[in-house]
């Protein structure tokens, strides 16, 4: 009872005239696939209390369009954008190169990787003109989806139609080295084209099996490889101008607290996937795609497209995670 009426107390607290007064309302224009019942909206559910403490109402808004959240941050009408990585990358392209394939493909260099973002020294690079990255959520390894087991190495990505999400020069860039077709598709039609047999592959997380029904396109014969290609992001684009100066920081150091939920919940994904489809792949297809995945990292870096200060980050990561490595081998 005592609890309830504490409740009660808060909430009235909160939403009187005069409290209002004191906060700032911020709008989130948030990218969920769900809608407002959705997994990002529900992750980010519990820091809303937390920015109360910050003076800042925050108030999440459901798109089902990514697309349409970087058209309304752009007129002004978001305060903070939540989108993928492939579309943060505009905004902010060290942050957005976090993705890069072949970067992070364990907990313990995300974990890593999470923390060297959140520390003071990153303020500057987490930001670019008025636009900051006050958040990144890692929705887990990215997986190729194959309707055809058959599709079991890199050389049998050849001739087969790959979905490329909102002109993902990385998915791109690996579809055409790989000899593949790049077929453009969005986040509200991928999954309808794999289902129906007309892009052959998606690389995506574990987390979309069951939210984007994957399964439909795996059917009998398709499968899931068990390569490790990257950690697919999700990450919250800022108008510095609209916040205090310590927002991004203070986000970003929320973010590290959840990241044993954030692998939990990671987990989960992956081991509600049925058995069956996961794919085994030999030592020398991983050995072989690492060079691949250099090679996609390089022609990236070279064209302006990745962060060359974000990718010595990852490489500096791996290296102190994997010494042995051929590519962390002083010369």
């Amino acid at each position: 009872m005592l609890i309830r009426l504490v409740s009660i107390f808060i909430f009235l607290f909160i939403n009187s005239p005069a409290y209002s007064l004191e906060l700032q309302h911020k709008k989130v224009c948030t990218w969920d696939p769900v809608g407002k019942n959705g997994p990002v909206i529900a992750f980010f559910s519990d820091v809303v209390p937390r920015a109360l403490n910050w003076g800042l109402h925050l108030e999440f808004i459901p798109y089902l369009d990514e697309n349409q959240v970087t058209v309304d941050l752009d007129k002004g009408i978001c305060d903070v954008g939540i989108v993928t990585a492939i579309l943060s990358r505009d905004y902010v392209p060290f942050a957005g190169t976090l993705d890069a394939i072949g970067g992070i493909t364990s907990k313990d260099k995300l974990n890593k990787t999470m923390a060297a973002i959140s520390s003071p020294k990153a303020v500057n690079l987490m930001s670019s003109g008025d636009y900051e990255v006050v958040a990144t959520l890692p929705v887990g390894s990215m997986f190729a989806f194959v309707n055809d087991r058959k599709i079991k190495d890199f050389d049998h990505f050849r001739n087969k139609k790959i979905a490329v999400l909102n002109g993902d020069i990385q998915t791109k860039t690996f579809a055409e080295l790989a000899g593949a077709t790049p077929v453009d598709t969005t986040l509200a039609n991928f999954s309808g084209k794999f289902n129906k047999g007309i892009v052959d592959i998606v690389i995506m997380p574990a987390l979309a099996y069951n939210t984007f029904e994957l399964y439909k396109g795996l059917g009998k014969n398709g499968g899931i490889l068990d390569l490790r290609l990257f950690y697919g992001m999700i990450q919250a684009i800022a108008r510095k101008s609209a916040f205090p100066d310590d927002f991004g920081f203070q986000m970003r150091k929320y973010m590290v607290n959840r990241i044993s939920h954030i692998n939990a919940m990671i987990d989960e994904a992956e081991r509600t996937i049925p058995h069956k489809y996961w794919i085994k792949t030999d030592k020398q297809t991983k050995d072989d795609l690492d060079y691949f995945y250099k090679d996609i990292r390089l022609k990236l870096k070279i064209e302006n497209r990745f962060h060359p200060k974000a990718l010595s980050l990852l490489w500096k990561i791996r290296c102190l995670s994997s010494p042995n490595r051929e590519e962390c081998e002083k010369p």
